[in-house]
């Protein structure tokens, strides 16, 4: 599906209107929270909302174009929990990384919402593209707020390490929130201690080549 598809067909311009298209999305992450994403669809959320199908279709043309309107919804709020990228970076880059794993999984954890939309996110390739574009995004930002804190004088030169560990994390991420207590936990403990290592190996690496 192409991108346009995701686009809203109209915006609510009237109170009542901003209403109602708040009410669909309110009721969206409702029903993904406790249906799933297999089961939502716009015949059932227009129903869950108590409104008619065509009233949902007025704002929204498919199911994916609800999603992908919380997705740019709650993907504005993790970019604004890292925003400070050199706050997570001035602790040293290891505990940094650390640090932003934990924080983002707490964070997420608590978020209404947030675990049922980005496991719909997951079931797209177009949502999941809006999700990897942010990643680039900010992967830019930690390694230009890196090389202002080290003295390196290429940023470029530590943007594909950052956006490894941005990946790696979600995908670790995303496995321990479906997981047990007890695991989750372990595979927690070992993905810090890996991407611990990968990033002081990979920064000796890099600054040997420059």
């Amino acid at each position: 599906m192409k991108k346009e598809h995701l686009e809203l067909r109209a915006k609510p311009r009237q109170a009542r209107s901003a209403a109602t298209f708040d009410h669909i999305l309110d009721t969206a992450i409702i029903v993904l929270e406790e249906d799933g994403w297999d089961a939502f669809s716009t015949n059932v959320l227009a129903e869950r909302a108590g409104i008619g199908i065509q009233t949902l279709y007025r704002y929204f043309p498919n199911k994916l174009s609800v999603v992908a309107t919380l997705a740019q919804r709650i993907i504005g709020e993790w970019d604004e929990w890292f925003e400070d990228f050199d706050r997570f970076v001035s602790q040293d880059i290891e505990r940094g990384a650390e640090s932003g794993f934990l924080f983002f999984l707490k964070k997420l954890k608590n978020q209404p919402g947030g675990v049922a939309i980005r496991r719909a996110m997951n079931a797209s390739p177009v949502l999941r593209e809006m999700d990897r574009e942010d990643n680039r995004r900010m992967a830019h930002g930690f390694a230009d707020a890196f090389a202002r804190q080290s003295g390196d004088k290429n940023a470029g030169d530590f943007f594909y390490m950052f956006l490894t560990v941005i990946e790696a994390s979600l995908a670790v991420a995303d496995v321990v929130l479906d997981s047990p207590k007890a695991e989750s936990q372990q595979m927690i403990d070992e993905f810090v201690f890996m991407q611990s290592l990968f990033i002081k190996e990979r920064t000796r690496q890099i600054r040997e080549r420059q």
